[in-house]
């Protein structure tokens, strides 16, 4: 892992994982995010946001310990969150290898500066490059081990998601695990339109898909039940710790879909 670069903060313009950051609960963003982040906050998209990043952990957890996974690529990690999935197999295993990847220089550096666990490692990659991705995942991974790929928060983020997604499948290892949620508009769809249109207007890119888009990039991967679902429907009991379960009650909907799934090729 080379050393990192100084960070030159652009304090001028809200910031994506600023942004998601003080969506989120965190501490690391200025003023500028947390205008954009208040004027969402009581938004169904800071609802399905923070209930995705629950999943998120939740199905690290429960790969961990079922299908003993001790490898986790995080595919735009952003700014570290307590607890973070790194957090999470690191406790489920002593030999657990993260790989944590943004295109965001201050992300990076924050992960590098935080995140000290002896097999972390961090790299400042654009997802949308995805030969270097997979460049980085085969450098730092064992290929005899079972990993898995966080996508959780991030592929709304991406204007091409779909290709994004097909091109890092066909060449990530057989049996290789996804954790995927996503952003929909098929649910509350005026006001995750709305949601949308303030961060995009505040420079924040931002793409909600259906159901059938969703699904169609999950066809390589075999999902594990209980399939494709709102993701504070997930396993929500599987975890004694609060920090993983979902707050969002479950007989309410959701604007977000979850799952996990194996790579079948």
């Amino acid at each position: 892992m080379t050393a990192p670069n100084p960070t030159v903060l652009d304090t001028r313009q809200p910031n994506t994982a600023r942004v998601c950051n003080a969506l989120l609960g965190g501490k690391d963003h200025y003023e500028l995010d947390r205008v954009i982040a208040e004027l969402l906050r009581d938004s169904q998209l800071a609802i399905a946001m923070a209930e995705a990043r629950r999943f998120a952990r939740r199905a690290v957890e429960y790969l961990s310990h079922t299908h003993q996974v001790t490898q986790v690529v995080e595919l735009g990690c952003g700014l570290p969150l307590y607890p973070d999935i790194g957090e999470i197999a690191n406790h489920a295993s002593d030999t657990a290898r993260i790989l944590y990847i943004d295109n965001d220089l201050l992300a990076t550096n924050h992960a590098q500066a935080l995140l000290t666990e002896p097999n972390n490692a961090v790299a400042k990659i654009d997802l949308t490059d995805t030969a270097a991705v997979l460049a980085e995942i085969t450098a730092v991974m064992e290929s005899t081990a079972p990993m898995a790929v966080c996508l959780s928060g991030t592929a709304e983020h991406l204007a091409d998601a779909p290709a994004v997604l097909d091109s890092l499948t066909r060449q990530l290892p057989p049996r290789t695990w996804i954790v995927f949620s996503h952003i929909t508009d098929d649910i509350a769809g005026n006001d995750i339109s709305s949601a949308a249109a303030a961060l995009d207007d505040a420079g924040i890119a931002f793409h909600p898909r259906d159901r059938d888009t969703i699904t169609t990039m999950l066809a390589p991967y075999r999902l594990a039940a209980p399939g494709l679902i709102a993701p504070h429907r997930w396993r929500p009991t599987d975890t004694e710790h609060d920090t993983l379960r979902p707050l969002h009650p479950g007989t309410w909907d959701l604007a977000a879909y979850a799952a996990i799934g194996q790579l079948q090729h």
